[in-house]
């Protein structure tokens, strides 16, 4: 059967399960796909910052492997032949892992793959790209010392959103339908919801991944809830190197739930914030509250934040003193390199003791159990994602450009108590970018969060405009 590649648009639009159809009835080929996505990545996504390092010739091998099983009608799962990139936090054999930082230069390649690359060469996806962050995955915006200002492709002049930045732009600019963040304080809801995608964190162990995390999660973002589930089937499965993974793979399909009705939403919207909630973010909150009281959601407003600014201090000051190992394994005349803020934040925390450090974690532990009596009231709530619609590009956080958990204050809860939370976007604002709501379910239940994200997205009465970057002489 003779293959043909479509047009540049149609491949860079495409939806992983596009692309599986298009595959299975042999009318795309996976090395035009791939193809696509790498070209994609190599001339805009360079252009953005938003690629640490291209993996085009192992891709292309990979994708041709792929079109033969295809042709055979042996795909190894429905992402095999599909484009997917995966953060730069993640090791990939051959590849380097510089964590988003400058001070990593002298790092050797990675000479393993992490859990989730080792789930995605099993389905047989091709790996065409590691995606820019920002230093240490410790900040939540596109500001690197390793690869520069991170740029949103819907307004290169505005952020993308942190860490997971560079996957948030490549996936709107259609270079891949997919791609793997990782999540601690909002990692990958920021920027799916800044760059308009779809994205989860999952409940806390439902991705494996190496080494084993309390607080961090690998985390699926894609342009369509469908996808977001797919991926998630891939990669959500135990594995032997993490032994806090859950047991089970996740079967979820992604499909809209078709009614709500004895279902309860918390509705949250409050919070200490200085600034609040920007207006048209609380606008397309309310109206998706609307939209599942519609659907028989009994929906229950939330008058009190979730923390207070101590919380979020107690937060910050555990993250940053956890970051500083990798800061004082590199030479003292390197630490300049790194963004002013988060400098000046890593150092802040050197002079606590370890006792101290342990009595921080405690103070953290009544912080999450604050939360989850709040959270786990209700089946699931719905929130913000962040405060505001947009920040400049060169900023660590919004407005003020200083270090602070602010921007996180919807998103971080979840990591606190290891609960399952995403995104979809469902408005735009008056400046042309997307607006995204979070919903976060009880622990487990991340087949029900994609489900309620599925009848949001459903729901939506337009068409989001993806900045899909062309190739040239397509």
């Amino acid at each position: 059967m003779t293959t043909h590649a479509p047009t540049t648009a149609s491949l860079t639009s495409a939806t992983a399960a596009d692309l599986a159809g298009w595959y299975r009835d042999g009318s795309v080929s996976p090395v035009d796909a791939t193809q696509a996505a790498i070209d994609v990545a190599a001339s805009a996504g360079v252009e953005l910052n938003a690629v640490a390092v291209m993996n085009a010739e192992q891709a292309l091998e990979d994708a041709a492997a792929s079109a033969a099983r295809w042709a055979a009608g042996t795909p190894l799962s429905d992402l095999d032949g599909v484009p997917v990139s995966v953060k730069d936090s993640f090791p990939m054999v051959g590849l380097p892992r510089w964590h988003g930082s400058k001070l990593n230069d002298a790092a050797p390649a990675s000479a393993h793959d992490g859990a989730p690359v080792r789930r995605l060469r099993e389905a047989g996806a091709t790996l065409f790209a590691k995606t820019s962050m920002p230093d240490f995955g410790l900040i939540g915006a596109g500001v690197s010392s390793q690869f520069g200002i991170i740029r949103n492709p819907w307004n290169p002049a505005l952020n993308p959103g942190g860490s997971s930045s560079g996957s948030g732009a490549l996936v709107a600019l259609g270079a891949g339908p997919l791609s793997i963040g990782t999540d601690m304080g909002g990692s990958v809801r920021l920027p799916a919801a800044l760059c308009g995608l779809a994205g989860l964190k999952p409940t806390q162990g439902r991705i494996a991944y190496d080494p084993p995390k309390l607080i961090g999660s690998a985390g699926p973002m894609a342009r369509t809830i469908a996808d977001t589930a797919t991926l998630l089937r891939v990669i959500g499965k135990p594995d032997l190197t993490d032994h806090l993974s859950l047991p089970g793979a996740f079967e979820g399909d992604g499909a809209a739930l078709a009614s709500l009705t004895g279902v309860t939403v918390g509705l949250l919207l409050a919070t200490d914030v200085p600034g609040g909630v920007d207006e048209e973010v609380a606008e397309a909150v309310l109206a998706q509250a609307a939209v599942l009281s519609a659907h028989g959601a009994t929906v229950v407003p939330i008058e009190e934040p979730l923390t207070t600014a101590v919380d979020r201090e107690s937060f910050m000051t555990v993250l940053s003193t956890r970051g500083l190992p990798e800061l004082l394994a590199v030479p003292e005349e390197l630490w300049p390199l790194l963004p002013p803020q988060l400098l000046e934040q890593l150092l802040s925390r050197t002079d606590i003791t370890a006792v101290e450090h342990v009595a921080n974690e405690k103070k953290l532990d009544g912080v999450r159990a604050k939360i989850a009596a709040v959270l786990n009231a209700f089946d699931y709530v719905l929130s913000p994602v962040t405060p505001v619609v947009s920040f400049p590009a060169e900023n660590v956080t919004p407005v003020r450009n200083d270090y602070s958990l602010d921007h996180m204050v919807f998103t971080s809860p979840y990591n606190l108590t290891s609960l399952p939370a995403g995104t979809v976007p469902v408005a735009m604002s008056a400046s042309g970018m997307p607006i995204g709501v979070q919903i976060g379910g009880r622990r487990f239940d991340d087949a029900g969060v994609l489900a309620v994200l599925a009848l949001l997205e459903q729901e939506r009465s337009f068409d989001l405009a993806f900045p899909f970057a062309g190739v040239a002489g397509a």
